[in-house]
């Protein structure tokens, strides 16, 4: 549920603030690590304030960020000219940036805890250990797709050489998943409720874009062939 209330919540302020954040992307990136820090320093130190508990925990266990995430990467399943592409789409790069810096909110308290026991991570159940390995690569992942999202460094670059390390989101979020089913399917096995509505959310979230993104690719391969086939019908 948490979940969902964020990703309602992100499209709302995306919608609304899209032209500040579009104008002042460094004010937001710098409210992203403030919040990000704050769901850090909250975690380890517990608020009495039940609103500050709620608020904490759908910023660290990576709610906010996943649903920016989920944005950016749904935006790209829609047809050039439609609305939430004219909408959104301006805006990609500054959402995925404030996404990898809330994410780091989860990863942060998670990484530190596991390494601080590095020589007992082998006795750690086999799901919890891969989920961690495939947060590892999804961390190397999430480093590239964030330094190259800025305008300075992607100036820099190629367009082709740029279109390839942007790939990566792709396999990031298939490992987002996996990542996550790591942590649920023990639960979900064990009767949980919460871990069942959870892992049925997330699953209908990855199955959904999965179809919308190899619809949006056949469409994309057919306009292809068809401005070909204009070409050379058009040739003398």
């Amino acid at each position: 549920m948490s979940f969902i209330i964020s990703h309602i919540v992100v499209i709302a302020l995306s919608v609304v603030l899209r032209k500040p954040i579009k104008r002042f992307p460094i004010l937001f990136y710098a409210l992203a690590a403030l919040i990000s820090f704050a769901g850090i320093y909250f975690t380890l130190q517990p608020n009495p304030s039940e609103i500050v508990r709620v608020l904490v925990f759908a910023v660290q266990k990576g709610h906010v960020g996943l649903s920016l995430f989920a944005l950016v990467m749904f935006v790209g399943v829609f047809d050039k000219g439609s609305s939430v592409r004219r909408i959104f789409n301006p805006i990609r790069a500054e959402l995925s940036i404030m996404g990898c810096i809330l994410i780091m909110a989860h990863l942060v308290p998670y990484l530190s805890n596991y390494l601080s026991m590095a020589a007992n991570l082998l006795s750690l159940r086999v799901n919890i250990l891969v989920a961690l390995c495939l947060a590892m690569v999804m961390l190397v992942l999430l480093i590239l797709l964030t330094v190259t999202s800025f305008n300075v460094l992607k100036a820099k670059m190629s367009a082709g050489t740029w279109k390839k390390v942007q790939v990566l989101a792709y396999p990031f979020f298939t490992l987002a998943y996996f990542h996550l089913l790591g942590y649920l399917i023990v639960p979900v096995m064990g009767g949980s409720g919460t871990a069942l509505v959870n892992l049925t959310i997330y699953t209908i979230l990855f199955v959904a874009y999965a179809a919308l993104r190899v619809r949006k690719a056949m469409a994309d391969k057919k306009a292809d062939e068809q401005a070909s086939e204009g070409i050379k019908s058009a040739l003398p």
